[in-house]
């Protein structure tokens, strides 16, 4: 005789699994913004923050394009077979590129700062995927705000994907616009603390490679300049900085 847990653990097993496109990017955004916005987001939150919100990303921008044509979900959409999609045994475009094909082949207000802010997340998925990852929480929110307000502006917005927000305190999306509501209320806290020293050093501001904002303080004299956003340092001097960040910024794949 199989006791409670056993039943239960049946139970369980014997559950289907069925994430459709929409259901499943709501899914990993809604994960991805209550791990930016707990009372105290640890190492870990900042963790699944990434690799949840870049699933999302990519879940819901291919989805965007297989509505179109499915064609241009494959890497090469010249070699793409009706049979290959449907079994899903083909290898996909980039995020990136899923980006720019929204752009150039549905005509979405896709802009070259959204291109990069996803770039940048893609970057940061790679290095916590492969090599490791070191990154402030303040600059990771900083990025995801601006991924998710793109999401929830360009993409959500088309009426294809229309939600039911009639209960509404069960919505993913609810959810998903009260975490970028208090994500972006972060940021621009942070940005009101240390708009003085921004003011006092305001000859001196680069763009910070890690949050994007313009926020690092050149010091040529050290050759680095230090962000005072998220507290990241950068190395070498003021015009090799600006390369390195105009070369950060270049939109092609991160992958």
């Amino acid at each position: 005789m199989r006791t409670a847990d056993e039943k239960t653990s049946g139970k369980r097993n014997e559950q289907q699994m069925e994430f459709p496109p929409l259901p499943n990017a709501l899914d990993y955004l809604e994960s991805a913004t209550r791990h930016l916005t707990g009372p105290k987001v640890t190492p870990r939150d900042v963790k699944y923050a990434v690799l949840h919100l870049h699933a999302g990303t990519e879940v819901l921008l291919k989805a965007t394009l297989a509505k179109e044509n499915w064609r241009l979900v494959f890497d090469d959409p010249a070699r793409a077979t009706r049979e290959r999609y449907e079994s899903g045994d083909f290898r996909s475009c980039t995020v990136v590129d899923a980006l720019v094909r929204l752009r150039d082949n549905l005509k979405i207000a896709v802009t070259d700062d959204d291109i990069k802010a996803v770039r940048a997340l893609t970057q940061d998925r790679n290095a916590l995927q492969h090599f490791g990852f070191t990154h402030s929480a303040a600059a990771v929110e900083a990025r995801a705000a601006t991924v998710v307000d793109f999401l929830l502006t360009t993409i959500l917005s088309d009426d294809a994907f229309a939600v039911d927000d009639r209960d509404e305190e069960l919505s993913p999306l609810f959810h998903i616009r009260r975490g970028l509501s208090n994500i972006s209320l972060f940021v621009k806290q942070r940005m009101d603390r240390i708009a003085p020293q921004l003011a006092a050093a305001k000859d001196k501001l680069l763009y910070c490679t890690s949050c994007g904002n313009r926020a690092a303080v050149d010091e040529p004299e050290q050759q680095r300049a230090r962000c005072l956003y998220c507290d990241y340092l950068m190395d070498g001097g003021g015009y090799e900085l600006e390369v390195k960040y105009r070369a950060f910024l270049k939109v092609e794949d991160a992958e």
